[in-house]
């Protein structure tokens, strides 16, 4: 047997459609490929390495060829009951883009939703280990792909608005806009900025504008600003992206101006804002607190009275508000503080500020609602605080790192869009008592599928998992996975 010889029962020992060299005395196992050269004749030519071959032990791949053979286990248990409790965004995206589009689009907001933040370079990695690889199997999910389809969202905007406008058109007509601060420390994007919290992100920051329907609680509108821009100046951009009129647009005093008054009044809209402390109008409504009216105002299972005025003040319709309950508590916690022994809280100052405390200065153009029901509408608002909560705290959209203008805006569609399905999600899990969206992905998550002897077969499928599917309408999606 020559030097260079490979023994018959080292050959056996390799994989189909593989080559073994030996080299130095040990078996490496290559791929190979046959082709038909110009000459006519045929020719073998080497591929990369896959492993070696040892007697006694057999063919041992390396980390590469382990790497990129085929996936047998999958998560699955979460990816199931988002997808069947996300149907309606799916035929939303399908009206709005062509079918590819849509179901790339859909397949990494799913994963937005189900893992956090989740950067390009990473996602293909969440979509191979889940069942979204069997349900759209011809996805192209890599880096590059993911990149392009980004960059056309922020650019060719034309399917995105029109998604945008149909929310807009089905949604309740009472709009709360607010922003949201995230930092991004990329030197090259456009919208990177030192903004006004600077000092405590210690980066740059961008801004996340977004539109939400108060009563349903489905997100509308969602664009990515310059850190240093103020609300008040972005907002007049959302009136030039869609048709916004007939609405009533609950808002914070970040949006005050009297441009933006303007145009929350012009169109056949309506707005209520609270104003700042600064404000004449604000001063005038607070220069004496007396209120001889008042209503109970019911916040789930908890009653408080509310006291109130209803003025005219240079021509605008001003309501003075004083919670009882909540004007109590401020006040306690005040005096807890005085009695720690905290220098800036002093019985002087708190003389002065108990009239104050639990106080609402609102402004509003409606002239035919209560104001117990102008009240009301805007104590609303303060779901999308819990809605930014999501982002913040659970998907954990506190830091980027894209570079690109245009980037950055498809991303702010895919939050708006995994935004959409965690709305959807809520409302699904809100049925079932005890549970919320993360207890619920969570309970979820331990059920993954195995592939066996050429069948896929669910593990860990215990009787919680069982019942959550079934209070989720999950079950029939086990049986169309498992058959794909």
């Amino acid at each position: 047997m020559g030097k260079y010889s490979v023994p018959e029962s080292i050959r056996k020992l390799k994989p189909k459609g593989t080559m073994v060299k030996n080299i130095s005395g040990y078996y490496y196992v290559y791929e190979y490929s046959n082709y038909t050269g110009e000459d006519g004749k045929r020719h073998t030519k080497m591929g990369k390495s896959i492993g070696s071959i040892k007697e006694g032990i057999g063919f041992i791949p390396n980390n590469t060829f382990a790497a990129e053979s085929e996936i047998s286990s999958l998560d699955f248990g979460e990816y199931a009951v988002t997808l069947a409790n996300s149907k309606k965004t799916y035929t939303l995206l399908k009206d709005c883009f062509n079918p590819e589009d849509a179901a790339r689009i859909y397949a990494v907001s799913l994963i937005h939703f189900i893992q956090g933040f989740t950067y390009l370079k990473d996602i293909k990695s969440y979509y191979d280990m889940s069942i979204l690889s069997l349900i759209f199997p011809s996805l192209k999910m890599g880096y590059d792909a993911l990149s392009t389809l980004y960059d056309a969202l922020g650019r060719r905007q034309t399917s995105v608005i029109a998604m945008e406008e149909r929310l807009v058109a089905a949604c309740s007509g009472q709009i709360a806009i607010d922003g949201h601060v995230i930092g991004c420390n990329s030197e090259n994007n456009d919208l990177a900025e030192k903004g006004y919290r600077f000092n405590k992100l210690g980066e740059p920051q961008v801004n996340l504008l977004m539109a939400y329907d108060v009563n349903t609680g489905i997100p509308l509108l969602s664009r990515i600003y310059e850190g240093a821009s103020n609300d008040k100046v972005s907002v007049r951009d959302f009136f030039d992206i869609v048709d916004l009129h007939d609405m009533l647009f609950v808002i914070d005093r970040g949006f005050y101006s009297t441009e933006n008054i303007n145009i929350f009044s012009s169109n056949g809209n309506a707005y209520i804002i609270p104003l700042a402390k600064n404000l004449k109008t604000c001063r005038a409504a607070v220069h004496s607190l007396e209120m001889h009216d008042r209503f109970i105002y019911q916040k789930g299972k908890k009653n408080t009275v509310v006291e109130y005025k209803d003025e005219i003040i240079d021509g605008y319709r001003v309501l003075t508000y004083r919670d009882l309950n909540e004007s109590a508590s401020e006040q306690q916690s005040y005096l807890r503080k005085m009695e720690q022994g905290h220098k800036s809280y002093t019985k002087e100052s708190f003389d002065k500020l108990k009239y104050f405390m639990g106080v609402i200065v609102l402004q509003t153009n409606l002239e035919d609602q209560s104001a117990q029901e102008i009240y009301e509408i805007y104590k609303k608002r303060w779901q999308i605080e819990t809605f930014y909560n999501y982002f913040k705290n659970k998907a954990n959209y506190s830091s980027l790192h894209e570079q690109d203008y245009y980037k950055t805006q498809g991303l702010a569609f895919i939050m708006l869009v995994s935004a959409l399905i965690h709305q959807e999600f809520e409302e699904a899990s809100a049925s079932i008592k005890g549970k919320s969206v993360q207890s619920c992905l969570l309970d979820a998550r331990m059920v993954k599928i195995h592939k066996r002897h050429g069948n896929w077969s669910v593990c860990n499928l215990l009787g919680k998992q069982k019942e959550l599917f079934k209070q989720l309408n999950t079950e029939a999606n086990i049986q169309s996975v498992l058959h794909t």
